[in-house]
């Protein structure tokens, strides 16, 4: 832990796990001495830090004699420590009588007698309000009357990147005449101390991990307590006593079972062996070093003990990479340099304000222009991660007709994309705006696995005579005249392949010419982002400035690890509306009216299957006409409720049949499974609608997009200069590009 060119000196007292002193240590800091009571402390402080003297003994034991003679005679800078908390604790029972409330007199006495120029002293948020106030006051009160000025805060170490929201009182004492500041927030990591920001950033890779990890030994559980955890969902809690099944009815305690979210940070751990959460996934507690990661104790931090001591030593640590701030901040306190650049607070301030400000802004207005706009799958996910439309193009009635229903104060161009007139109307209405985004699916049938290109041997189907597959490059006319910093188009996944990737050649080259150079593509599949559906689509996202190109990282698998979420299944998003009464009050709700053999035939598919026609009776296997029943695509497919749904494809008769019902998916159902709410609403012949709903690009993959381009915006991810945080967006190379191999 110590590094002789260190400038500042300071003792450890009540060091526990040392979280604060390795902050220290890591930020212009000696540590000439530690202590504790607990002899698992001393052994975990000998065990990574063997050249640090440790006296283990009683606070109340220690005088300033005994001190010096251990540290060589040196005084120290700083004093550290926090005496114990949970004489204050609101996990306590907050006795007036416990003598822990009274060891920071001991505290004091050495501050006196030691004269450092400063000291900090940490505890519980309850401390500052047990008793109305008054241990926190006499604690000021007695470190100002040995000479000390006294500033304190309240400090959440989730505001500086710890995955864990733990709040703290520190209090800073010094004799120094300058103005002493408390660290701003950041979420930046310091010495080498890695920056989390939620909780499965921090434990997810140490899921596949055994004790070859150190202190990463799981509790064995009795059968009841993992039948419980089995029942608690990811970031909730244990049900009430009576919705328990009898034999592992229990009350709920503190956080002893509270399952934690891989997306957020964790509460505030406690010290003990039965204390700490429950594993966002696992049905099982945290290991000491999963709660040490949350904590941002690097791994060759070991910790001695008992399980349950080690339990202790984690759960009262304080975080090394808040330590980290709070040691930078007194550096410059004992060196004048936060004097020198206070000496201008006001305008600093402003300036911080304004650049939040402008954050914050940018945040809520990134603008995009939508073309191509359907049913407006990518326009609503845009705006579910609070950009700013400044309109949407479509030259078909029903989508038009939707828009003006949906999206009212959003301009609609209603005409042909590749006419003059239209081009001028959109430059009229975006003016001298910048756009930050062009977003659009141009129409895919012409590179459809399901249109002309199944029929190219048989029909003479030529690509390159296809007049939708050129309305790409219409698109990339609009970027031409909007000069976007950022283009994201979507397309069937047929388009690489396109008259052997002649399209795609053609694309990327138009790209570069326009000034996007840094461009990729790949083909995704939206069931990796909560899409209930295997629909796959070819994606392209363009830049004309250097950062790097955010994909998503996947948030679902199609066969997940233990700690991964699996593909949605449909029951989740149409179980609630398969009722006919559901029919009455949900617009684009009502089932065709399917011909009675087709019912028929319907029966005889199981949930999941396909028909098979020679399994039919000889009625059923002909239509009116005497022609063969052929099973084309999702015609005859049924769905599985456990299942996300195949691919939704347009048209009147194309969508798959219900999972057990006899009927197709309405319009509805398929739009809950392309991710669309119930308040969007289809315009149009029930043909129209399918069509719209089939074409569309699902909300939520189109959401996760967008929140991971603002990311990448807000937190200005360039190539050169972006962390190894913001590469862990990247999407997971499931699909190899060929480009890219």
């Amino acid at each position: 832990m110590a590094d002789m060119a260190k400038k500042f000196t300071f003792i450890s007292l009540f060091s526990g796990a040392g979280g604060l002193d390795l902050g220290f240590s890591n930020n212009n800091f000696i540590c000439t001495l530690a202590n504790d009571i607990a002899k698992y402390s001393e052994d975990t402080y000998n065990s990574n830090w063997p050249d640090i003297p440790f006296i283990r003994d009683d606070i109340r034991n220690l005088s300033s004699k005994r001190i010096l003679k251990e540290n060589g005679g040196v005084l120290p800078d700083v004093i550290l420590g926090g005496p114990p908390c949970q004489g204050y604790s609101v996990m306590g029972d907050k006795s007036s009588s416990d003598f822990r409330n009274t060891l920071f007199l001991d505290y004091v006495k050495l501050v006196k007698e030691l004269r450092p120029k400063c000291f900090l002293f940490e505890n519980v948020k309850g401390f500052k309000t047990m008793y109305q106030g008054r241990f926190f006051r006499e604690v000021s009160n007695a470190f100002a009357s040995v000479g000390y000025n006294i500033y304190y805060n309240l400090i959440n170490s989730g505001d500086f990147g710890v995955p864990q929201s733990r709040e703290r009182v520190f209090l800073l004492g010094t004799r120094l005449g300058n103005q002493y500041y408390f660290p701003d927030k950041s979420f930046e990591g310091n010495g080498g101390i890695t920056s989390y920001k939620n909780v499965g950033e921090a434990i997810n890779n140490l899921i596949k991990k055994g004790d070859e990890v150190p202190n990463h030994i799981a509790l064995n559980h009795s059968e009841k307590v993992v039948k419980r955890y089995k029942l608690i969902p990811e970031g909730g809690k244990l049900p009430p006593y009576d919705e328990l099944p009898e034999d592992i009815r229990r009350i709920n305690f503190g956080n002893t079972y509270n399952r934690l979210h891989r997306g957020k940070k964790s509460p505030t751990l406690v010290p003990g062996n039965n204390s700490f959460p429950i594993h966002p996934v696992l049905n099982r507690s945290l290991t000491p070093r999963e709660a040490a990661r949350l904590q941002t104790f690097p791994d060759d931090v070991i910790f001695q003990g008992t399980r349950r001591e080690q339990g202790i030593l984690v759960g009262n640590a304080v975080p090394p990479l808040l330590a980290s701030k709070l040691a930078k901040s007194i550096s410059n306190h004992l060196t004048n340099k936060k004097q020198a650049l206070r000496l201008s607070s006001d305008l600093i301030l402003e300036k911080n304000k304004t650049l939040k400000e402008k954050t914050r802004t940018l945040e809520k207005s990134l603008s995009f222009v939508d073309l191509f706009s359907g049913a407006g799958g990518i326009l609503r996910g845009f705006i579910n991660a609070g950009y700013k439309p400044m309109l949407s193009a479509d030259s078909m009635d029903a989508a038009i007709e939707s828009h003006k229903t949906n999206y009212p104060d959003i301009p609609i161009i209603p005409n042909d994309l590749s006419h003059k007139k239209t081009k001028q109307t959109i430059l009229d209405i975006v003016k001298n705006s910048k756009v930050d985004v062009l977003v659009g699916g141009p129409p895919c049938q012409g590179f459809s696995i399901f249109g002309k290109r199944r029929f190219i041997n048989t029909k003479n189907y030529d690509p390159s005579k296809d007049t939708r597959n050129n309305l790409v490059f219409t698109f990339l006319q609009y970027a031409e005249m909007l000069e976007p910093e950022w283009i994201i188009m979507e397309n069937v996944p047929g388009l690489p392949s396109l008259n052997k990737g002649f399209y795609l050649d053609k694309i990327l080259e138009r790209l570069v010419g326009l000034g996007y150079k840094n461009h990729d593509w790949k083909i995704v599949n939206t069931a990796s982002y909560g899409v209930p559906q295997l629909r796959k689509r070819f994606i392209l996202i363009a830049t004309n400035q250097d950062y790097i190109i955010p994909w998503p990282k996947p948030k679902h698998y199609k066969d997940p690890e233990d700690w991964q979420r699996p593909y949605e299944p449909i029951k989740k998003f149409i179980n609630d509306i398969s009722s006919k009464g559901s029919q009455k009050h949900l617009s684009n709700h009502e089932p065709m009216r399917h011909a009675p053999k087709t019912v028929d035939r319907f029966k005889y598919i199981k949930e999941g299957g396909k028909l098979n026609v020679d399994a039919l009776p000889n009625d059923l296997r002909y239509s009116n006409s005497g022609k063969r029943i052929e099973n084309y695509s999702n015609v005859f497919k049924r769905l599985d409720r456990e299942e996300p749904s195949c691919t939704i494809i347009p048209g009147h008769s194309a969508f798959p049949i219900h999972p057990w019902l006899h009927r197709q998916l309405t319009v509805r159902e398929a739009a809950r499974i392309q991710t669309f709410p119930d308040d969007v609403v289809f315009r149009g012949t029930k043909s129209q609608q399918c069509t719209l709903v089939g074409n569309a690009f699902p909300v939520k993959a189109a959401e996760h997009f967008a929140n991971t381009l603002k990311k990448c915006i807000d937190n200005n991810w360039r190539k050169e200069t972006a962390s190894k945080l913001a590469y862990y967006s990247y999407i997971e190379p499931v699909e190899n590009n060929p480009a890219q191999v």
